[in-house]
């Protein structure tokens, strides 16, 4: 009866591996769904954020200070929102991306927004910015060349 059972788990096991149906192998998942265009440009449905300065995105290492531009694209109009978020990272072969903080705070102009961080190593930087202010929620990727 022994050498029986220990005989059916291996089968039993072969079985479910093999023989069970895959649901995300019969039907594309939902997510795997391909970009759209609009699907791509958040803008549409809440607001949009451009880098003012630097134009080029190119910085020096160390402290630097960034100026975000929010508008409404429907008008083109700056707007000003309650919670602006950004991060910044940069990619690191092998290990966790580095990052560094990032202090907001509103610029001179309505809807302009000051940011002031330390990039304390030269390459690319990516910097996500994102607005969660429920009214007016939107979000930006920009890539930042630190020499």
């Amino acid at each position: 009866m022994k050498k029986l059972f220990f005989l059916l788990i291996p089968v039993v096991f072969f079985t479910a591996a093999c023989g069970g149906s895959n649901q995300a192998e019969s039907e594309p998942a939902a997510d795997m769904a391909p970009m759209t265009e609009s699907a791509a440009t958040p803008a549409d449905e809440g607001v949009a954020i451009s880098l003012v300065s630097p134009e080029d995105a190119a910085l020096p290492m160390g402290d630097a200070e960034l100026v975000l531009q929010v508008m409404d694209p429907a008008t083109g109009d700056p707007v000003a929102v309650e919670n602006l978020q950004v991060d910044l990272s940069m990619s690191m072969d092998g290990m966790e991306p580095m990052t560094t903080m990032a202090l907001v705070e509103p610029g001179e102009e309505t809807g302009q927004y000051k940011v002031m961080t330390n990039l304390g190593m030269q390459g690319m930087w990516m910097m996500e910015v994102t607005s969660a202010d429920p009214a007016m929620q939107g979000e930006a990727t920009f890539n930042l060349e630190v020499k």
